[in-house]
């Protein structure tokens, strides 16, 4: 039997091509991954960008009812834009609705990202995005929201999502490295269909920062839900990390922020 030790289930934008393989190569042994999609269009204008991407939330349930059935144990919505746009307050209630619905704690990316930086006691961010100017701008919104400053911002304005995951991870380390850090306690890539698990090492050895991604963080999250408490590969300061009790709660529908 996959996972026996521990499986946990992705809900994945259907023009994402990075989660699924990026999530396998550093996988714990005997831990299985299992996605099901929801449909997002491909857009020819910034004003289209952000719709297609909030539309996504009216298939979420029965993604989530899918991957439910084959028995995990916890499920992300591995999107950051998707989960970021509609404001935190939004999110919290997408992931209590969801894991009331369904029984099983459900993590966004973006809820997975405040818990990693909660867990590493960070205030400001430093902000590498490989989005277009009103995605960008929803995700500093959202990071405001949740109680954090970002300090510095680079957007590479990529419109296509399927370009997106075109993107080697030298991308994500070069618009990392190249924010200005000096007033930052932590650095982050959001985008959950770029390519950053191979970077981030170097990420954080240059700038001297935590440095997180949104793949990170949601597997972070996932495994740690799962039970899954030792160091985790890549070798960076979150993944030594465990996760912040109150966000555990909060996925499983205990507390609510």
């Amino acid at each position: 039997m996959y996972g026996r030790r521990a499986r946990v289930g992705i809900v994945v934008p259907s023009t994402n091509t990075t989660v699924e393989p990026e999530f396998a190569a550093f996988l714990p042994h005997d831990v299985a991954v299992f996605s099901s999609r929801v449909a997002v269009a491909e857009v020819s204008s910034e004003e289209e960008k952000v719709a297609s991407l909030l539309a996504m939330h009216n298939h979420l349930d029965r993604a989530v009812a899918e991957l439910a059935s084959a028995g995990v144990s916890a499920i992300a919505y591995a999107c950051t834009s998707g989960s970021f746009l509609g404001g935190r307050d939004s999110d919290q209630a997408t992931c209590d609705g969801l894991t009331r619905a369904h029984g099983i704690p459900i993590v966004t990316t973006s809820s997975a990202l405040v818990a990693a930086l909660t867990a590493l006691s960070a205030k400001r961010i430093a902000l590498a995005t490989p989005y277009v100017r009103p995605v960008a701008d929803g995700a500093v919104s959202y990071l405001y929201q949740a109680g954090f400053e970002v300090t510095a911002r680079n957007d590479l304005e990529i419109l296509s999502n399927l370009d997106k995951g075109r993107l080697e991870p030298a991308a994500s380390f070069q618009a990392a490295t190249a924010l200005d850090v000096s007033g930052a306690d932590t650095v982050a890539i959001s985008c959950t269909n770029w390519r950053t698990l191979d970077s981030l090492v170097a990420i954080e050895q240059q700038t001297g920062r935590p440095t997180i991604s949104s793949n990170l963080v949601t597997l972070w999250a996932l495994l740690r839900l799962a039970g899954v408490d030792e160091p985790l590969s890549p070798d960076v300061r979150l993944n030594t990390l465990p996760l912040p009790e109150k966000a555990r709660a909060e996925w499983n529908g205990v507390v609510h922020a």
